[in-house]
């Protein structure tokens, strides 16, 4: 049974507009019905004249994808690998990161399933937790799709192609923290937070300095099928501004993948 064999019932009610709902009882008549069952899934209620769409639980329509990466899939025997060979790394110890990087960088996530690439994978939230090598005033997370602001909207006006003029389609900004701090920014818990503390998800400016940076809701990042960049930027204030100074990081980027599947029994 697919997400298409579900029907969609909507009622008004107006008799009770004015009192809080205790209980409701729900009464199912099926005419004309030889075999099969009858499955019930959400019950809404919302309050206004317009009906929004409804958001199912993911767990009736998709199922997670598990994979593995086999290293040795494109080997031919010993050592020796098809296409261009692996790099060696001598005396490596600990190496529990898949990104590393210095000041600002824009690194590739890919959402695809390395086994299958026809194999079509929903949109995923991603879970970024970042460790940085030393003290920052500012950190922005963001997509890598954006653009300059208009002038009366800049930061610093003076300085039209400063980076915190330009502005993405999903940012999530940290105000500052020390070095080796632990910044977790997880879609799939809601949980921002610096050393488990939990960021500033109210303000709608910061102080950034010589500028206030207007900032709308703070978003987490989420990544289509395919391969997809994802901007970090450590910032310091220098002289009154947010420079990037070469500020050094490295972390882990985890997702969990899914594919449209069929409802649970």
């Amino acid at each position: 049974m697919n997400k298409n064999d579900w029907t969609r019932f909507l009622a008004t009610l107006t008799k009770f507009n004015r009192k809080k709902v205790d209980h409701i009882e729900f009464e199912l008549v099926a005419e004309n019905l030889r075999r099969g069952a009858i499955r019930i899934t959400d019950l809404q209620l919302q309050e206004g004249e317009q009906v929004t769409v409804a958001i199912p639980n993911t767990a009736e329509w998709f199922q997670p994808v598990y994979g593995t990466l086999d290293e040795t899939s494109t080997a031919v025997g010993g050592d020796v690998y098809l296409g261009d060979q692996p790099r060696v790394f001598e005396n490596v110890k600990n190496r529990f990161y898949n990104i590393v990087g210095r000041g600002h960088e824009a690194i590739v996530i890919p959402n695809v399933y390395e086994t299958d690439f026809s194999n079509v994978l929903t949109t995923t939230v991603v879970d970024i937790t970042l460790y940085a090598k030393n003290d920052f005033d500012l950190l922005r997370i963001s997509t890598n799709y954006g653009g300059y602001v208009d002038e009366y909207e800049r930061v610093y006006p003076d300085e039209p192609e400063h980076p915190l003029n330009k502005r993405y389609s999903r940012e999530f900004f940290f105000e500052g923290g020390a070095a080796g701090s632990e910044i977790r920014l997880w879609g799939s818990k809601n949980e921002a937070t610096i050393n488990g503390v939990p960021a500033n998800r109210a303000s709608r400016t910061l102080n950034v300095g010589g500028g206030m940076l207007k900032i709308k809701r703070q978003l987490f990042m989420g990544l289509p099928y395919g391969s997809n960049r994802i901007r970090i930027e450590f910032y310091k204030l220098v002289n009154g501004k947010m420079r990037d100074t070469g500020i050094g990081f490295w972390g882990i980027v985890e997702l969990i993948q899914w594919q449209e599947g069929k409802s649970k029994p």
